[in-house]
């Protein structure tokens, strides 16, 4: 899949903004996965313009928890979620609610490389 800029990321949503033209459609067009450009708009809708400047971060394990439990809570998808709290990429998130059902609280501590 080809590597997507943060300008190659707001055209699209602007298209999808500006045009009618279906998530399926633009997405076949640009050579994208039709997840990924609703991620996108989302994203853009939640944050605006800093929608796709998402500094590299580690996330404590507090907030790993808190966007788990708003998601189980508030019955939040997970794209949804990660938009939401501007996580960059939602399958992130996927992998902290696998730690924590196999691990719990414990098993999202970030471990330190080196």
């Amino acid at each position: 899949m080809k590597k997507f800029t943060k300008e190659d990321k707001f055209q699209a949503v602007r298209r999808y903004i500006d045009e009618t033209i279906s998530y399926r459609h633009l997405a076949n067009e640009i050579g994208v996965d039709n997840s990924a450009l609703r991620y996108w708009v989302k994203l853009y809708e939640y944050h605006g313009n800093q929608a796709f400047a998402c500094p590299y971060t580690n996330y404590s394990s507090d907030f790993k928890l808190k966007v788990i439990q708003w998601i189980k809570d508030e019955g939040y998808s997970i794209r949804e979620a990660s938009a939401l709290f501007h996580i960059p990429d939602y399958s992130m998130v996927r992998r902290w609610i696998v730690k924590w059902k196999n691990g719990g609280v414990e098993a999202l501590e970030s471990k330190r490389k080196g």
